[in-house]
């Protein structure tokens, strides 16, 4: 297994760096809490429904513990909490926070192992493959926007998945595992 990228062009016009080319990942598929619980009991003694039941506690309890203005730590995937966006002000003293924070949002933090190297590894993704992508459908319900952009685009402007730089070896993979993380 492993992740799979894309490569596109930046075209923005301000940019600096316009005309240059990136990879981005690609996730065209979405796992949710339902086909996980069923994974999960494929591994251990627990039942679907129990992972279900536990999954979704969890999930309030993180709710009321960050509402709290808590971090919650799960020990071996990373910290989650919660960050804000304000306006600036000039002076201190004529912050209004109803007025001037205007959007709350969830920070997450992986755990994070150091190696013999002393590189930083991520826990949640050591051993990641990474590979270019195969050509990209995208779902026909899929309107246009920021995601179709650059739909399949290669630096030679086809569409083959073979068209761009390659992350590592000749096959086009290449692990991340042992790569500084940070």
């Amino acid at each position: 297994m492993s992740i799979k990228y894309r490569m596109y062009q930046d075209n923005r016009k301000n940019s600096k760096r316009k005309g240059y080319w990136y990879a981005r990942a690609v996730s065209p598929d979405v796992v949710g809490v339902k086909e996980l619980s069923q994974r999960i009991s494929e591994r251990c003694t627990v039942t679907e429904p129990d992972i279900l039941a536990v999954i979704s506690a969890l999930v309030f309890e993180m709710n009321q513990v960050l509402k709290g203005g808590n971090r919650v730590k799960l020990d071996g995937l990373g910290t989650f909490r919660v960050s804000i966006h304000s306006q600036g002000v000039e002076h201190a003293k004529d912050f209004n926070p109803q007025k001037d924070i205007y959007g709350a949002h969830v920070l997450f933090a992986p755990t994070v192992t150091v190696d013999a190297t002393r590189r930083r590894i991520k826990n949640l993704i050591s051993g990641l493959r990474i590979q270019e992508a195969v050509k990209y459908d995208a779902p026909k319900s899929a309107g246009k926007g920021k995601a179709g952009k650059d739909k399949g685009k290669t630096p030679e402007g086809g569409n083959s998945a073979s068209g761009g730089p390659q992350a590592g070896d000749s096959t086009g993979s290449s692990e991340t595992g042992t790569q500084p993380q940070g």
